[in-house]
């Protein structure tokens, strides 16, 4: 099955910059908050699009009400080349972005200010391409993609049926489990059909996401598809059960992609909270914990 847009982890934590390797947390430094403000809770509204894609507004510079698709399987914040225009920034180098299907090409920036509900940054690095694509999926233009080195600086509640993200402290949820940070993102550990797995924490897939591993073999003879941002192949599967903590959640939809060829990380696949059903979910990375609700 051919799908175009259907599957959003398309950074997965590579992005090639003249012979540079970047992941969130490499290269960018990552403030940590005094923990007086970790007690103070923010609120920011989010529109849901097809039952996951989360879009929320965010500022970059002088520029207010951008479209922020947030998306914890990017690595890097991705901006809209024609945000980079408005503010009259030089792209510093040309980068060779990894996706599923292939790759795409982009520049790098630094962006003077970015703000996100109380996130602050001040020169970070990002990368520009056009994000025009989104528009096949999502009724509303998208100025950029933030992922995890954005959002996670604090810890953050995403409620699917709110439509909130609360940042601050995490309320005890009824089932949680470790999380560690691999290259920029949130991975865990799982049982499928009664085997363990390693996953990545995604909200920007549409499913249950596992990697097939045998694509990455030099002999392998699977070809995909460059310079289409999103176009993949995927074989859909059904999976018998889905243990994460002591959460069963029995039989489910899965999807087996590729995995891409250049990817540098040691996990078996990514999972769409909402695609589980999750109503609530928390991240707090400085703690290394992931909870939910269903």
């Amino acid at each position: 099955m051919n799908s175009l847009l259907h599957l959003f982890p398309f950074i997965l934590a590579c992005v090639f910059a003249t012979g540079k390797v970047y992941g969130a947390g490499a290269d960018i430094p990552q403030p940590v908050p005094p923990a007086d403000r970790a007690a103070v809770t923010v609120t920011v509204p989010f529109d849901l699009y097809d039952g996951y894609m989360i879009v929320a507004h965010g500022s970059a510079g002088p520029l207010k009400g951008l479209n922020f698709f947030v998306d914890t399987g990017t690595t890097l914040p991705v901006f809209d080349s024609k945000v980079l225009q408005k503010l009259h920034l030089q792209h510093e180098a040309p980068v060779s972005i990894v996706v599923l299907g292939g790759k795409a090409q982009g520049q790098e920036a630094v962006l003077p200010s970015l703000s996100f509900g109380p996130v602050q940054w001040s020169n970070l690095q990002v990368v520009t391409i056009d994000l025009s694509f989104f528009r096949k999926v999502i009724p509303v233009r998208i100025d950029a993609i933030v992922g995890l080195n954005v959002v996670g600086q604090r810890a953050f509640v995403i409620d699917y049926s709110a439509r909130v993200i609360r940042f601050g402290r995490t309320p005890v949820l009824p089932v949680s489990v470790p999380l560690r940070m691999d290259g920029g993102l949130a991975t865990f550990d799982a049982e499928i059909d009664h085997a363990p797995v390693h996953l990545a924490f995604d909200t920007g897939a549409d499913s249950l996401i596992l990697f097939n591993t045998d694509a990455r073999s030099p002999g392998s003879k699977r070809k995909v598809e460059p310079d289409h941002i999103g176009n993949f192949t995927r074989k859909a599967v059904r999976l018998h059960s889905i243990r994460l903590g002591n959460a069963e959640f029995g039989q489910k939809s899965a999807a087996v992609v590729d995995s891409p060829k250049q990817s540098p990380f040691d996990f078996d696949g990514v999972v769409s909270p909402a695609a589980l059903g999750i109503v609530q979910v928390s991240i707090d990375l400085q703690r290394g914990v992931l909870g939910f609700s269903r």
